[in-house]
């Protein structure tokens, strides 16, 4: 995973994450499937490859209409498990 200061039309966004290694594809279905199966709750626990991590959503309702406004992941606590497995 990596976290990343950037500017986006001309606006400083602080912290940005992403996960290195996956597919946009997967990526997006993650996302998709923790937005879906959480909603009313922020964050979705997960486990890739034995590392811990939370998936942050928030809605954003416009026109009566809900829509995913941001989601991101954010590491968890380094396991031993995915010491092994990316060690």
């Amino acid at each position: 995973m990596a976290a990343v200061k950037f500017t986006w039309m001309n606006e400083l966004k602080r912290s940005g994450s992403f996960v290195i290694g996956s597919s946009p594809e997967f990526d997006l279905a993650l996302y998709t499937l923790c937005f879906l199966s959480r909603r009313g709750r922020n964050t979705c626990d997960v486990q890739i490859d034995g590392c811990p991590m939370q998936i942050t959503s928030y809605e954003i309702v416009q026109q009566r209409k809900v829509f995913i406004g941001t989601i991101y992941p954010t590491a968890g606590r380094i396991t031993d498990a995915c010491r092994r497995y990316n060690g």
